[in-house]
């Protein structure tokens, strides 16, 4: 296993999976979806920036938590299984609160790096 700590790519990883909830949730907020469709529609709106390898497991455990849940299944014509999840009320007050705490450390290392001597 390649050792990512005290790299960028491991800022990179740590930083993606601790936003991974929060924007997932923020795609259910916009409409329900499935499974799949969240991991194709986190790369393209981050233009290849942001990827998911497992939704299932992220989707899984917010459905868990009640943030989530199955709204409607059905075989596809190529014969895959489509669920579709919706946010929940729970999901979405869960969503504000992520979203806050978001923009509260955004702002704090906004106001580091341009404090005197730092970035202009």
């Amino acid at each position: 296993m390649e050792q990512i700590s005290g790299s960028v790519e491991g800022l990179e990883e740590k930083m993606k999976k601790a936003t991974c909830e929060m924007l997932t949730l923020f795609l259910f907020e916009k409409h329900e979806m499935f499974v799949n469709e969240v991991a194709t529609e986190l790369e393209s709106l981050s233009n290849g920036v942001f990827t998911i390898s497992f939704p299932y497991a992220v989707i899984y455990r917010m459905e868990r938590h009640g943030y989530v849940q199955l709204k409607d299944k059905h075989i596809a014509k190529d014969g895959r299984l489509r669920q579709f999840y919706e946010i929940t009320d729970k999901g979405r007050s869960y969503l504000a609160e992520l979203l806050d705490s978001y923009d509260k450390i955004n702002k704090g290392i906004s106001a580091i790096l341009h404090s005197d001597g730092g970035i202009e």
